[in-house]
């Protein structure tokens, strides 16, 4: 374990073993993940850092450097500039995207840039996923959140409000009885929250946290577009923009209620 005097100067170490240049620039440091993760801005950098005793969370932190491999640019995606073994765990260091998160973007803004959000949702799930080598779906999601369950890794506390009280077991069973029949699966990003996707006018929104993407149902990406745009935008008609501008004849609110029921797990 490195000796150091500070966050920032451990945020400074990763950039120093990346051997990327970052000057006079200071360290942001955004918050740690509930897993005790650190995600920091140093200039034109996003550094994320998962330490070794949470293997979880390394895991997905090297899944996300594989993913924006895999796209090749076929949609705007944080760049990975390096990504390796530090201290124990795993530091994965992107580029940092030019624009805000759309959850943060001002009320005269958000119609356009909710829009401009479901225009690459539709992009991304009509992208070729041939060779996709990230499963998302229901089997492998399940077989995930009955490790988590059984690790203790859920946070009950953070259950959406009509959850609130349950236990993860008592959750995981009603998705279990919940599961549809059949899911037609595509590229999806896979925590379609509003805070991970970064708009800018005149340009195509851009991904970060890409750690759940993968091959799922579409309603895994739109389900939780719309629970975090009516959390972050109450003033608008989410839903009336996504039937517009994906298309949708109708959003399947069933398949809604049950991918939130999903997320509790992640």
């Amino acid at each position: 374990m490195h000796e150091v005097a500070s966050i920032d100067d451990y945020v400074r170490l990763m950039l120093e073993e990346a051997r990327l240049p970052f000057g006079c620039a200071s360290v942001d440091v955004i918050g740690h993940g509930q897993s005790g993760d650190l995600i920091a801005t140093v200039g034109a950098c996003v550094v994320k850092f998962a330490p070794g005793d949470h293997p979880g969370s390394a895991e997905t932190l090297a899944r996300e450097g594989e993913v924006v491999r895999w796209l090749g640019g076929r949609v705007r995606v944080a760049a990975t500039l390096w990504s390796g073994a530090f201290d124990g765990g795993f530091c994965l260091i992107s580029e940092r995207l030019h624009g805000q998160a759309v959850s943060h973007v001002a009320p005269h803004d958000a119609a356009d840039a909710l829009a401009a959000t479901v225009d690459l949702l539709a992009r991304l799930h009509a992208l070729d996923a041939e060779g996709c080598p990230f499963d998302m779906s229901l089997s492998a999601k399940f077989a995930l959140a009955e490790r988590r369950v059984a690790d203790g890794l859920v946070d009950e506390e953070d259950f959406d409000a009509e959850r609130l009280g349950w236990t993860a077991r008592q959750a995981l069973d009603r998705a279990i009885a919940a599961r549809p029949a059949a899911e037609r699966l595509v590229l999806t990003h896979g925590d379609a929250s509003l805070p991970n996707f970064i708009w800018s006018p005149g340009r195509p929104v851009g991904m970060v946290d890409l750690g759940r993407f993968g091959l799922a149902d579409r309603y895994q990406d739109l389900a939780l577009f719309l629970r975090s745009a009516k959390f972050n935008h109450p003033h608008l008609d989410a839903a009336a923009i996504l039937r517009e501008r994906y298309p949708l004849s109708a959003v399947d609110e069933a398949a809604c209620a049950f991918y939130r029921l999903m997320d509790e797990f992640f």
